[in-house]
């Protein structure tokens, strides 16, 4: 036993001396002194030897263990001091290949936005950007949507925690769409109206490839003195053209909304089949493009506008959904990811 831990502490020592590397350190501990190391198990035969022996055995492997552990520690010190005296002569430089300048562009909802805006302001509309947190009067009062009316299920609404605030809760929400722009232009009571809003939305929905929390929504509002559905006939085709094509035309089908009657679902003829019917529309020849109708009376009146004076429409749209139909773009959540493989193909 005392040959064998002479022998190798001999073995071990001519070994730390020849590395060059920390990582040749940390295999030989773990070679001596891992868990099924040569140090490691010595002592686990302790138990088959003679106490007499013992007495000199013990401290001759306690020495070598000892003397071990001091040249690793020793050398791990050696190999640093190595490290840091090569790094002085090494040279830095930071003068690169050159670099192929990248071209950057605007976010393809930023593009279509700009599209949009520009083809309504021929028209004559101008923006109109209303508060993303707002009152529930004007999501919801103002637009014939009373507290406890079963239409409000269908906003799916994030409302704000106001218990810190002196508000009242359920008064602060955030918007779940952009028809909170309309009543509060209309309480200022000067007509007449055309305006127009391209914002974001916000709904506690869960999110698939057709659906987020957070949305576009582009709406237009005109509010004067015989204002009518040929009118809002005239917008529907007038976009649907000018964003899909000159063979774009659009459909009236009847369609409930809380804040326009009568309220309309707007299809668009398909333009990639010309109503024969594929898969973007579901072989049916037409797809849903739009809600729209005649702002409701009780709109008017909670807004302080006499609805036998006035009329108005009101036409909306969700452009992130166009751009999927347009571009053939299979998943909303790109419009929002940041991805970058995306960004460059659009």
């Amino acid at each position: 036993m005392e040959e064998k831990i002479s022998q190798i502490q001999k073995d071990y020592l001519e070994k730390i001396q020849k590395t060059k590397s920390l990582k040749e350190l940390d295999e030989i501990f773990l070679a001596l002194f891992g868990k099924n190391g040569q140090i490691t198990l010595i002592p686990k035969g302790f138990s088959r030897i003679a106490k007499e022996e013992l007495k000199t055995l013990a401290p001759l492997f306690i020495a070598a263990k000892n003397d071990l552990e001091k040249a690793i520690e020793k050398r791990r010190k050696e190999v640093r001091e190595e490290s840091y005296k090569a790094l002085e002569s090494e040279k830095l430089s930071l003068q690169g290949d050159a670099l192929e300048p990248r071209k950057g562009h605007l976010h393809l909802a930023t593009q279509f936005k700009q599209e949009i805006i520009e083809l309504f302001e021929k028209l004559g509309f101008y923006q109109f950007d209303a508060p993303h947190v707002e009152w529930d009067k004007y999501n919801f009062e103002y637009l014939n949507i009373p507290r406890d009316h079963p239409s409000r299920d269908m906003w799916d609404t994030l409302y704000v925690d106001t218990s810190g605030l002196e508000v009242e809760p359920g008064q602060m929400l955030l918007r779940t769409h952009t028809s909170n722009f309309w009543p509060r232009l209309m309480e200022k009571g000067k007509t007449p109206i055309r305006a127009m809003s391209f914002d974001r939305c916000f709904r506690y929905e869960a999110i698939d490839a057709r659906h987020s929390h957070t949305f576009n929504q582009f709406e237009v509002a005109v509010v004067g003195e015989k204002i009518t559905m040929a009118n809002l006939k005239f917008l529907s085709d007038y976009l649907l053209k000018a964003i899909l094509g000159k063979e774009a035309k659009s459909r009236f089908r009847p369609k409930y909304y809380p804040f326009v009657e009568p309220g309309v679902g707007i299809d668009c003829l398909c333009v990639f089949c010309h109503g024969r019917g594929c898969k973007i529309c579901s072989g049916t020849g037409w797809f849903e493009i739009a809600g729209a109708g005649m702002i409701h009376p009780n709109v008017f009146k909670s807004t302080g506008l006499d609805p036998k004076k006035y009329t108005g429409l009101a036409w909306g749209f969700g452009p992130d959904r166009m751009l999927m139909i347009k571009h053939e773009i299979e998943d909303i959540r790109y419009f929002l990811e940041g991805d970058l493989k995306f960004l460059q193909e659009h």
